[in-house]
């Protein structure tokens, strides 16, 4: 019978190291990591860690040093049974700039000691679990012990500032820096950290995002492992053989290289990255779908679509793609496609946050806000610290004439990220638009953030153009059009904005040049149709409308177009018919302006 004595015949408290070295479910997982995870609390701060050993009644914790990182700081240690201890010591790592610490507590409770593994034999598409007690938030008022599962993505041999070089996909919360990233045999191999890997110097409250499609990084176990002895740590286990032949991580490299430069909102400089790991290894499925999410980002419907198809091309169930390729179709006006590859996505993963994101920010587009703010409300429940989808409930909230509520969406995704340049620039359109001119500043802010992404110059030349500075407006188009050449709607903008500074024949090349680019351009419609109309072409404008109401049926400014173009006809019945639909759809959509000006033309119908 197995028996723990001490040499001097007294027997020494129970040490349990867990867990076996074979694959488990994720339930036992689960249940290893529970038993081994730690808050790690002082006022108004809250991080994880890990129990790695036990010397008599002296526990040893792993963290991350920003999580304890205040000399004089009076650390607590929660444990998921509900027990607290004071930090009894702390160490930070000795070796340059690494980002780990632990810290030790005191007790004669038995508590299990997690297995440490060998953080090399985390690849591509292995399982991972993250642990750790998240911060309370407006929807969770008190801190609860959460688990999330997902794969890694990325291990480079070339750690970053402050050690970080593994990436994975799980979902994660602020709070659970400093938590142990497990393997499916339930040992720990990285300690997972921030996504911002610089010392933070805004907001600690971003500590855990980084890359926006759900990947996060953390720093190898056997960096660690290297450290232990000098940081005074005896493991109770022996440890693993760490190999000391060079491991081909070049697509890693490239890939935690490129999400670095995506955190940083350096969008084509991420997607240059990620090229050069699709390089290296040509099946490397989870880095086709952050291509995707970067040209996502930079409104690359084709390059999104083809990504997608890359990646479902080796995984054909990746939610991720499906949910992916109909972000991408929103934007290429092909609807019933868009939403057959969300719903795919849902159906595939239920829990997939995004899917109903770009659900919710495609039923803005093509059907109601209503709509939409039901579906982003299902990613919010899904994953609470999802701030782009604060930035699109804003605006749903927006149109549905809630602008108090709005505000306050923009503000949690701020809060979030403080750096967010989609709330920026979503914000400050809203803002000029509403007959605020101070939203410019939110939308300089959002460019200086992201200087080479085209959506926020195309969102100031909009904002220019509604308050009739057309100039301007050019000069933005122009900027947009720089940095991306083949932007269909920046082209259809730009044309409209010429036509009503009366140069026709340049707004015409424009808006045909954006159907050339895209034939299912509902904005390129639109500014032909605006063309026909002035040259009063009625026929040819209104079949322009026509198609424009057919990409996209719940388009105001179609019908306005459409009611325009029935009445240079003579057809008054038609006219107001399709007048009514636009004033409908403006009221619905919360724009007064617009709505205004339609039920003037309506009276005059009368």
């Amino acid at each position: 019978m197995k028996t723990w004595l001490a040499t001097c015949g007294i027997i020494a408290p129970l040490v349990i190291v867990l867990p076996a070295t074979t694959a488990m479910s994720p339930t036992a997982v689960a249940k290893i990591a529970k038993s081994v995870t730690v808050a790690i609390t002082m006022p108004n701060e809250r991080g994880s860690g890990a129990i790695i050993a036990r010397a008599g009644n002296t526990y040893t914790v792993l963290t991350a040093a920003h999580v304890v990182k205040k000399n004089n700081g009076r650390y607590t240690i929660e444990l998921s049974d509900g027990q607290k201890y004071p930090v009894s010591g702390r160490q930070l790592a000795p070796t340059g700039n690494l980002d780990l610490a632990i810290v030790k507590f005191q007790s004669d409770r038995n508590y299990p000691v997690v297995k440490i593994g060998d953080s090399n034999n985390a690849v591509e598409g292995s399982l991972a679990y993250v642990a750790g007690f998240p911060l309370a938030t407006a929807a969770i008022s008190k801190s609860v012990y959460t688990f999330s599962d997902g794969k890694i993505t990325a291990n480079s041999s070339q750690p970053f500032s402050n050690g970080y070089s593994i990436v994975y996909s799980c979902n994660t919360l602020p709070g659970m820096s400093g938590g142990p990233v497990l393997n499916d045999s339930g040992e720990l191999i990285a300690v997972h950290g921030r996504g911002d890997i610089q010392e933070n110097k805004q907001s600690d409250i971003n500590a855990n995002v980084f890359v926006k499609t759900g990947f996060n990084l953390g720093i190898p176990a056997n960096s660690f492992l290297k450290l232990a002895s000098q940081m005074g740590v005896t493991l109770g286990q022996t440890a693993p053989v760490i190999a000391t032949q060079p491991r081909n991580t070049a697509a890693d490299d490239s890939f935690v290289t490129a999400a670095t430069k995506f955190r940083q909102g350096d969008y084509p400089g991420a997607i240059a990255g990620f090229d050069r790991a699709i390089a290296t290894k040509p099946n490397y499925t989870a880095a086709y779908i952050a291509r995707a999410e970067a040209n996502l980002y930079l409104e690359n419907g084709a390059e999104v679509i083809r990504d997608a198809n890359l990646a479902l091309r080796s995984d054909p169930k990746s939610a991720d793609a499906y949910a992916l390729r109909g972000a991408g179709k929103i934007g290429s006006g092909d609807s019933e496609g868009a939403f057959a590859d969300l719903d795919r996505a849902i159906s595939l993963n239920p829990r997939n946050s995004r899917s109903y994101l770009y659900r919710g920010y495609a039923q803005m587009q093509y059907a109601d806000p209503t709509q939409a703010l039901r579906s982003i409300n299902q990613a919010i429940a899904i994953d609470l610290n999802l701030g782009d989808a604060y930035s699109v409930r804003a605006v749903a909230k927006y149109l549905l004439g809630d602008p108090q509520g709005a505000e306050s969406d923009f503000q949690r995704a701020l809060q979030i990220n403080q750096k967010s340049f989609l709330t920026y620039v979503y914000r400050g359109f809203i803002q000029v638009n509403a007959g605020n001119k101070a939203g410019f500043n939110d939308l300089a802010t959002g460019i200086a953030i992201s200087p080479n992404n085209p959506l926020g110059y195309s969102l100031r030349g909009q904002a220019y153009s509604s308050i009739k500075d057309y100039n301007r407006a050019i000069a933005q188009f122009d900027i947009a059009l720089k940095l991306k050449p083949n932007y269909d709607s920046v082209y259809a903008y730009r044309g409209i904005v010429r036509m009503q500074q009366q140069q026709f024949s340049q707004g015409l090349a424009d808006v045909e040049k954006a159907l050339q680019i895209n034939p299912n351009s509902e904005a390129g419609y639109q500014g032909r149709a605006v063309y026909y109309i002035n040259q009063k072409d009625f026929r040819r404008s209104l079949a322009d409308a026509n198609r424009a109401i057919a990409i996209n049926s719940v388009s105001p400014d179609s019908y306005t177009l459409q009611g325009v173009s029935y009445f240079g006809l003579g057809n008054r019945t038609q006219s107001k018919a399709a007048l009514q639909t636009a004033a409908r759809l403006y009221q619905k959509r919360g724009n007064r302006q617009n709505y205004q000006d339609v039920m003037a033309l309506l009276r005059l119908l009368s």
